[in-house]
């Protein structure tokens, strides 16, 4: 029973991936410093929110938000923020989620 569940174990760590933390090394994350991010939350409400800001290596890096968004405003906001990020030489890397793979907010 033990070692099954030393088998199990790192399986299940392996799927329990942090938004913006992939398990690829060279794919752009949350947790490296540099990476620009954008992400697009739907509320309860309705409404959207848009968190933006640049990675500084922690594991929850800090970003600025921009809440009570309808989809068009937030969708307008998004491609703002995406263009901005392509010529940012700050941008190391870019990890960017639009409306299409909003996550439910709190």
């Amino acid at each position: 029973m033990t070692a099954r569940l030393f088998l199990l174990f790192p399986m299940l760590l392996g799927a329990c991936t942090l938004e913006g933390m992939s398990t690829d090394p060279t794919a752009p994350s949350l947790d490296k410093a540099g990476t620009c991010f954008a992400l697009v939350t739907a509320e309860k409400d309705g409404s959207y929110t848009l968190m933006t800001g640049i990675a500084d290596g922690s594991k929850a890096p800090v970003g600025v938000p921009k809440t009570g968004l309808d989809a068009a405003a937030v969708d307008k906001a998004f491609a703002r923020e995406r263009a901005i990020m392509d010529i940012n030489p700050e941008c190391l890397a870019i990890y960017a989620k639009g409306r299409e793979a909003a996550q439910p907010g709190a």
